[in-house]
């Protein structure tokens, strides 16, 4: 008896050893999530984020591109890249470009001491505490009550209502997933994640009264 508890408990030891490695080994991949966007049923471009894992921190690339065009016309486009840098919950470091429909945007993170200070087209502006930007490859972010956005610049109030299942129909079938709504200035944003909480896709109204939606590129999900 003496002999098989200590193989059983050799096999718990050897089991969590492995776990752990599991663990760190999948905090250590880098990840994608690269999405089709649709403005009612037209594709019209994609976004894509990258987040790679690095010695003190998470970096994470993010690029969106839309076209929309009207009888071969083009009559609005749109074209945005990120670069973040996350220690732990917070963002630490950000540099963003925007060109919205000729509109230049821009955010600089500035290296003021401990402060975050932001420059952007509209000037300079300082937050305070753990800033979280609109980063919706986190569920964290379910948790938060203000985000950045990395197109303007503005640091805004936020209300996250979870809806509970809701499986949605991606590419022709029905996915199991969990849906959130976040509320922002009496607009509001859909989101999807599976249960085991990877992003899923994204539905929204745009201020032109058109359904934007994000879907998985290819067999993410």
């Amino acid at each position: 008896m003496k002999l098989k508890l200590t193989s059983v408990f050799a096999a718990f030891v050897l089991f969590a050893v492995f776990f752990v490695i599991a663990i760190e080994a999948q905090a250590n991949t880098e990840k994608q999530w690269q999405f089709r966007v649709f403005l009612d049923d037209k594709e019209i471009g994609y976004h894509k984020v990258r987040l790679t894992p690095e010695e003190d921190g998470r970096r994470v690339s993010v690029e969106a591109k839309f076209d929309v065009k009207f009888f071969f016309i083009t009559a609005y486009r749109y074209d945005h890249q990120t670069e973040e840098f996350w220690e732990g919950a917070c963002l630490t470091d950000i540099q963003s470009r925007t060109d919205n429909n000729g509109e230049q945007l821009f955010i600089r993170k500035q290296p003021e001491g401990n402060n975050f200070t932001l420059e952007t087209h509209d000037g300079k502006q300082e937050l305070q505490g753990c800033v979280r930007s609109f980063a919706y490859w986190d569920p964290e972010l379910l948790k938060t009550s203000r985000l950045l956005n990395t197109q303007t610049g503005e640091y805004q109030d936020v209300e996250i209502i979870e809806l509970g299942n809701n499986p949605i129909e991606i590419d022709g079938r029905l996915v199991e997933a969990v849906q959130y709504r976040l509320m922002i200035e009496g607009r509001s944003i859909d989101l999807w994640y599976t249960p085991e909480m990877n992003w899923l896709a994204l539905k929204s109204m745009t201020e032109g009264g058109y359904r934007l939606s994000y879907y998985p590129a290819g067999e993410t999900f």
